[in-house]
C-alpha cells in the first residue's frame, strides 16, 4: 500500500501550528441522524481524514439542526458558531432554503451570515452547495416534492448558484457539490445515485462518503481511506 501524505494546505498555513476549532454549520445534511443507518457523515469522516493536517490537533464541533433555514440559522450563529471561537467555519445551507426564500434573499442571508462571522474573528469560511434531490426511482435529479396533495417545483440549481455568486464575492472557499453530482447524473450510470440516498434530500452513509471525498481535497486530506476489515478483504494484504 502507497503511503499516505498529507500537509496543511497554503491557505490553512497559518493555523499549522495551532489546535484547530472547526465547527460544521448547517442543516440535516449536516446533522447527525438516522440517514447514515449508524454509519458516518460527512463530519466523522473528516475527523478521520484531517489528523496528518492539522499536526497539533483540531476538534470539529457539528452545528448541524434538521430542517434548519439559513434564516433559523442566523438567529442561532452566536449560540453555535461564534462562541466557539472557530477558526474554520463549513456553511452547508439550501435545501430547506429553497422552500422557504428567494435566491436573492438567500444569497443576502449568506453574505450576512460570513459578515458577522468575519467580524468575530477573522476565521477561515468553506461554503458548501447542497447535493441534488434525486429521484429514488430513476437517479436522476428530482426538481418537485409532494405538497398537500400536489408535486411543487423545488428547484436548487438557483440556490446553489447564489451560494457560488457568494463565494465569489467574499472570497470564501467553495465545495460545490450540486455541480459535481448533477454531472455525474449525465453518466450512462445515473442509477448508481439509488445507492448514495436515504431518501430523496438525505445521503445514507455512502452519499456522505461521497461529500467527504468532495471536501477533503479543500483540507489536503486523504480522500480513499477505508476500513481495517476492508483491507484484510483487498489484494494489498495478500503475502506473495
Amino acid at each position: 500500500m502507497s503511503q499516505i501524505v498529507t500537509a496543511t494546505p497554503q491557505h490553512f498555513a497559518h493555523l499549522r501550528d495551532k489546535f484547530v476549532t472547526i465547527v460544521a454549520f448547517g442543516d440535516s445534511i449536516t446533522a447527525i441522524n438516522h440517514c447514515t443507518h449508524g454509519g458516518h457523515n460527512w463530519t466523522g469522516y473528516l475527523w478521520m481524514g484531517l489528523y496528518e493536517v492539522f499536526p497539533n490537533g483540531f476538534t470539529i464541533i457539528n452545528s448541524g439542526i434538521g430542517g434548519n433555514h439559513l434564516a433559523q440559522g442566523l438567529v442561532r450563529l452566536e449560540r453555535d458558531v461564534l462562541r466557539f471561537d472557530p477558526d474554520i467555519a463549513i456553511i452547508s445551507y439550501g435545501m430547506n432554503d429553497v422552500s422557504s426564500t428567494t435566491p436573492e434573499i438567500f444569497g443576502q442571508q449568506l453574505t450576512e451570515a460570513i459578515r458577522r462571522i468575519r467580524e468575530h474573528n477573522a476565521c477561515s469560511i468553506i461554503l458548501r452547495t447542497p447535493n441534488p434531490m434525486v429521484d429514488m426511482w430513476s437517479g436522476k435529479e428530482q426538481k418537485t416534492v409532494p405538497q398537500d396533495g400536489a408535486m411543487v417545483p423545488r428547484d436548487l440549481a438557483p440556490f446553489a448558484e447564489a451560494i457560488r455568486e457568494v463565494s465569489r464575492e467574499q472570497d470564501t472557499l467553495l465545495v460545490d457539490h450540486y455541480a459535481l453530482w448533477t454531472e455525474s447524473m449525465k453518466s450512462p450510470c445515473y442509477g448508481d445515485f439509488l445507492a448514495l440516498m436515504h431518501d430523496p434530500v438525505h445521503p445514507n452513509e455512502l452519499g456522505h462518503r461521497r461529500l467527504y471525498h468532495e471536501i477533503a481535497p479543500v483540507f489536503n486530506a486523504y480522500r480513499n481511506f477505508f476500513y481495517e476489515w476492508e483491507r484484510v478483504l483487498s489484494d494489498q494484504c495478500k503475502v506473495a
